[in-house]
């Protein structure tokens, strides 16, 4: 009997032992885990406050927009003055170059030695408003 106690002796250490690694094992994966849900709980948060920054910018976002359309909602006969004063500021800055007479004789095709006689510029003038405003295509 002896040696049956003996071996239930080794066969119960051997269990404890076994019961010991699978122990540290267990607290071991546990402490793992309680770390990865640490830093996947920081994750969440980090975007959660994110997400919250994103809301409140689109809102404040959204609400400039609704200040923008109501400064901006004007009736049609509004747009149409407006197209006709901007067509007439068009003009009268075209009409008050010094040079829109000459770029237009030029735009219908005058030379160098025209512009010089009737309008009085030098060579080097004409030459530039023919070289600016002149056709795009090569004589």
């Amino acid at each position: 009997m002896n040696n049956l106690v003996m071996v239930a002796l080794i066969i119960e250490g051997i269990t404890i032992v076994v019961m010991l690694v699978v122990l540290f094992w267990l607290v071991r994966t546990q402490l793992r885990l309680k770390h990865d849900y640490q830093v996947l709980n920081d994750i969440v948060h980090g975007n959660s406050n994110d997400i919250a920054g994103l809301c409140s910018a689109a809102l404040t976002v959204d609400s400039r927009i609704a200040t923008v359309d109501s400064r901006i909602a004007v009736t049609d006969g509004q747009i149409d003055d407006l197209a006709a004063k901007i067509a007439e500021v068009e003009q009268n800055d075209q009409s008050s170059h010094p040079y829109s007479g000459d770029i237009r004789k030029v735009r219908s095709g005058a030379s160098v030695n025209e512009l010089m006689k009737n309008s009085g510029l030098s060579h080097d003038e004409a030459a530039l408003l023919i070289r600016l405003h002149g056709s795009k295509t090569p004589p």
